[in-house]
């Protein structure tokens, strides 16, 4: 089928967030990760494509189809969860420190254990610890490896541990019984129309999702450290996920004096919905953290929190300067980088894009660079044409910033790195697909960039003269150096 449309977009988010505040105290109705519309982006928006499906039979079927694959998954994971526990040790341990604040942060793969510095909150942590052991960085596994395997290897200023991927046992079996009932619950929601009534049963199907369990499972991890210290701050990242305001909401359960604080550590789409809508106050961040000047307008303008409580934190990735030699000063305008997202759903068409253009263009020059997690061999699968020569393609084997210096311009979709390769001079040119929400991180600029939808659009890079091409590029510079401020740690200090 076609992309959701805007429209359906907005009728979406609506309806997912009145079966939310039905039951606006919940923890398991919150920790519904199907209920949580997070953004636009087809990444996200994927999931709820069965809801708009024209034919009501193939609706139905795909539920049923979904509650027998939740059966099989959830025994599948139960075992899993089984062998973690018993065979591997990956388990809960509990030490004799005493920590006052708490970071919860994400362990994305193994050369993780090697950072200095959290790859989030950079230096944070250590700045804000008073001894040796009082802060605590509690890294989200997203690998298959041993939470203790990897804790045991962590030598830090701050202590850090890996969290495990399962609960007890008999905690496994309890969230299991809890989201089961809240799957009736919903069950029992009267619909209006048939729109809503699909969400409903979507939502109740999702009440039993992995994603859910995840959602619960993170959030009752980190209460067990709140219980047994003194806490008296958490940070989390903050990007509108369930696992964000379920951990707040567990938090003050336990003592309703804690400071909850959300690191806004990206940049906010146009479309981006739940980091904005308001829940109940015990899942609501106490203080927000911005990346740069960009997030904190936009929390201003919607008046999410008193202003006193949005905080110019910064980034690491902020503090770029203008570069004198703009790669839009370039004699030779030929080289072309490709920046697809990580995600297989985004990076094999705009691949495949890629090429038809090299094929079509032989007198330019193209450079494919994939995102860290990108597993290439898929994408070599799935796109053949990769594995023939073309002379003029190529899949880069360089750093970042080699690649920003020999190119001129920068096709991308969803990925946050245009931003910098902008600030490198770069030319970035977005490429659109027929019929779908955009997902351009610079949409405020809409007019002083170029899009793309199929080849031949290129062409019109030779008709914008060169005096256009240098005005656009320094407007857009001054634009995006909004989104990542430097960082500034006496902001969040002074808490």
């Amino acid at each position: 089928m076609k992309g959701i449309t805007e429209t359906q977009y907005n009728h979406l988010c609506k309806v997912c967030d009145s079966i939310l505040k039905k039951e606006p105290v919940s923890f398991t109705r919150n920790a519904n990760s199907l209920l949580n519309v997070i953004r636009e982006h087809p990444i996200f928006l994927n999931i709820y494509k069965p809801i708009f499906y024209k034919n009501s039979f193939k609706f139905y079927f795909f539920i049923l189809i979904s509650f027998l694959k939740i059966i099989i998954v959830g025994i599948l994971k139960f075992l899993d969860a089984i062998y973690r526990i018993y065979f591997l040790r990956d388990v809960l341990k509990r030490d004799q420190n005493n920590y006052s604040e708490i970071f919860i942060t994400h362990f994305l793969n193994e050369e993780f254990i090697q950072h200095k510095n959290d790859f989030y909150f950079y230096k944070l942590p250590k700045k804000i610890s008073r001894s040796k052991e009082s802060s605590l960085n509690l890294y989200i596994n997203f690998t298959n490896l041993s939470s203790n395997s990897v804790t045991n290897k962590w030598n830090k200023n701050v202590c850090s541990k890996l969290l495990p991927r399962y609960l007890p046992i008999f905690l496994e079996l309890k969230i299991r019984i809890q989201l089961i009932k809240e799957a009736i619950k919903i069950l029992k929601i009267r619909s209006k129309n048939n729109f809503e009534k699909r969400i409903k049963y979507y939502a109740s199907i999702a009440s039993l999702f992995s994603s859910t369990f995840n959602n619960y499972r993170l959030a009752i991890m980190v209460s067990n450290f709140i219980r047994k210290n003194n806490v008296e701050f958490i940070f989390t990242t903050y990007e509108g996920h369930a696992w964000e305001r379920l951990i707040f909401g567990f938090a003050r359960r336990i003592n309703s004096k804690v400071k909850c604080i959300g690191y806004q550590h990206s940049i906010i789409f146009r479309k981006q919905h739940s980091i904005r809508r308001k829940l109940e106050k015990s899942f609501e961040p106490d203080y927000i953290l911005c990346s740069g000047e960009h997030g904190f307008k936009q929390f201003k303008k919607i008046n999410y929190l008193p202003d006193k409580r949005l905080i110019l934190f910064g980034s690491k990735r902020g503090g770029n300067s203008v570069l004198k030699n703009l790669a839009v000063n370039s004699k030779h305008r030929k080289t072309f980088l490709l920046l697809p997202e990580g995600d297989l759903v985004e990076c094999i068409p705009m691949v495949e894009f890629f090429i038809s253009l090299a094929i079509k263009y032989q007198n330019y020059k193209f450079i494919i660079r994939f995102h860290p997690i990108t597993r290439i061999n898929k994408v070599l699968k799935k796109c053949p044409k990769l594995n023939r020569e073309i002379p003029n393609l190529e899949i880069s084997k360089f750093s970042l910033e080699d690649d920003f210096k020999r190119s001129q311009f920068a096709i991308y979709r969803g990925s946050t790195t245009i931003i910098k390769a902008v600030l490198y001079g770069l030319i970035p040119i977005y490429f659109s697909r027929s019929e779908e929400i955009s997902i351009d991180p610079l949409f405020e600029f809409e007019n002083k960039k170029i899009n793309l939808s199929k080849p031949e659009d290129i062409e019109i890079l030779e008709k914008i003269s060169h005096n256009e091409l240098i005005s656009n590029q320094i407007k857009l510079i001054e634009h995006v150096k909004q989104f990542f401020s430097p960082i500034n740690y006496d902001q969040v200090l002074k808490l």
